[in-house]
């Protein structure tokens, strides 16, 4: 068995076992919750679950998590808010993607080090 999970914003997310690409067969439960903290808490389990891939791409305005892309160095990206950006670069060394608008830094980065950006 197993569940998808997809978090439209801030504010939509869908649950349930439905496959909508598939167009055929058996149609399962799926639920959209509309609660800007559930979503919330699902990405945190998402992103723990799976930390190489996060669970939302960048959005203008934001700062989220980008998506891992290949850019032929592994990077963990961080949720820094600008307050904390010197804060970030010193302690973690943490550079700024101008591409994906996102701070990030090496992947075998000591997490302890930028717990706090996760």
């Amino acid at each position: 068995m197993h569940e998808k999970v997809v978090i439209i914003d801030d504010e939509v997310l869908w649950h349930g076992s439905l496959n909508l690409l598939a167009g055929t067969g058996l149609t399962d439960l799926m639920m959209r919750i509309t609660d800007p903290g559930a979503c919330e808490r699902v990405r945190r389990i998402v992103e723990r679950a799976r930390p190489d891939r996060p669970a939302s791409p960048t959005r203008p305005g934001r700062q989220r998590t980008p998506q891992q892309r290949d850019t032929g160095a592994a990077r963990l990206y961080l949720n820094v808010p600008y307050e904390e950006k010197e804060a970030a670069k010193k302690s973690a060394k943490a550079r700024w993607d101008p591409t994906v608008k996102c701070w990030y830094v090496a992947a075998d980065t000591p997490r302890h080090l930028v717990e706090r950006w996760l």
